[in-house]
């Protein structure tokens, strides 16, 4: 079953990133369709909600914001602590699933179009057509929708990638977390833990959500210990009992997290945008800000070109040039940090902890610490304390 009518954009996804592309090109008054294979945008929660305020700009729903966070603290494999932060306010959590309604909820006011269960599984986007075709399947039947440009905003595993031909990003790590109740922790500083048993390759947190509830979560390397196992060993780290000793698990979440952005985020009429592209934080995991900002991007240089009707098989590199003028490096450079990092033992990180735990280091990170931007940290620590960069891989070195 088809369908005559020509979209001028379909957008696979209605989640943030999504949903920001979609609103910024239904106010330029194109008829945009938004598919989202789940019945309720926001379910499943993807994502623990640790954001800077940054992340407002793109979509403005600060009632989403349950509690404001002005520190942290860092747990290195042998129990010792550093804290840092108390100098104001360094990120607040969300209501994940809430900002995600209220996103595509902006998209939908815009005048953009909206359809739960519908799931994208292919696109034809062949040379010398005038539109691309997106097979989609819902509560209908199987449909085919012609569109003039189509917009991968359906997750790091993007059916509409794989369809034209896109990479997938080359690192992805899984994840698992938890929204606990009855917890008993600070409310204004998030905890990390660090080491090989806990979270090889990345790390884990407890993230205070006010009203004695958190997201105890941990995102791992792939291996043969799967992440729940992990998360389950989680719930009892002696390290976490006086926290969370006495909690109750609400629901769990799993998912993927890309640790790279894809080679290419565009072909044809086909643009990738937020965990599609691969637009996530190497360093910490989080995709609204970047997700979001790219999608701002992708509405700035698709939007003109749909106008002209000069969309043709080169003209989305400027979608890519607009986000990676932006982002590309501080992304760039937060893989090659992880990278640094990620095989640095339990011993070497007990020792990093160590030489960080000075007054005018953790100064530093409390006065200078961003969660958007974590490089320009990164840089002061290695000028401040130059022994650091005996943890860090040589090109590391040469940057800094």
């Amino acid at each position: 079953m088809g369908e005559d009518r020509v979209w001028d954009v379909i957008v696979a996804g209605a989640g943030p990133a999504g949903a920001v592309a979609a609103r910024e090109l239904a106010r330029r008054g194109l008829t945009v369709l938004m598919l989202e294979e789940h019945h309720e945008v926001g379910r499943p929660v993807q994502c623990a909600g640790l954001v800077t305020r940054r992340v407002f700009d793109a979509v403005p729903a600060q009632e989403c914001i349950e509690n404001s966070l002005s520190g942290g603290v860092l747990a290195a494999p042998s129990g010792r602590s550093i804290a840092f932060g108390g100098a104001g306010e360094k990120a607040v959590v969300i209501d994940r699933a809430r900002f995600d309604r209220l996103a595509a909820g902006m998209a939908v006011d815009a005048g953009a179009r909206l359809e739960l269960g519908a799931r994208v599984e292919g696109v034809a986007d062949l040379p010398g057509r005038e539109h691309a075709v997106v097979q989609v399947a819902g509560r209908g039947g199987r449909r085919r929708l012609k569109a003039r440009s189509v917009v991968g905003a359906d997750g790091v595993q993007s059916v509409v990638g794989r369809s034209a031909g896109l990479r997938p990003p080359e690192e992805m790590l899984p994840g698992f977390e938890a929204e606990l109740a009855g917890v008993d922790c600070p409310e204004d500083a998030v905890r990390v833990l660090v080491g090989r048993e806990v979270a090889p390759g990345f790390f884990s947190w407890l993230i205070p959500a006010g009203g004695r509830k958190a997201i105890l979560g941990l995102c791992c390397e792939p291996g043969p210990v799967p992440a729940r196992i992990r998360f389950e060993n989680l719930l009892k780290n002696r390290e976490l009992a006086p926290f969370i000793g006495k909690a109750q698990v609400l629901r769990y979440y799993s998912g993927t997290v890309p640790v790279s952005t894809v080679k290419a985020s565009f072909s044809g009429r086909v643009a990738l945008v937020g965990d599609a592209a691969g637009q996530v934080k190497p360093v910490s995991g989080g995709g609204l800000f970047t997700g979001t900002r790219c999608a701002l991007a992708l509405g700035e240089a698709l939007g003109p070109l749909l106008e002209k009707g000069c969309l043709d098989g080169k003209s989305l590199r400027a979608y890519e040039r607009r986000w990676k003028a932006e982002l590309g490096r501080e992304l760039a450079l937060g893989r090659r940090l992880r990278r640094a990092f990620v095989n640095v033992s339990d011993a070497q990180m007990d020792e990093l902890v160590r030489m960080l735990d000075r007054p005018a280091l953790l100064a530093l990170v409390s006065e200078r610490g961003d969660l958007d931007f974590p490089s320009k940290l990164a840089k002061l620590l290695f000028r401040q304390a130059p022994g650091l960069l005996k943890f860090a891989g040589p090109f590391i070195k040469s940057l800094f």
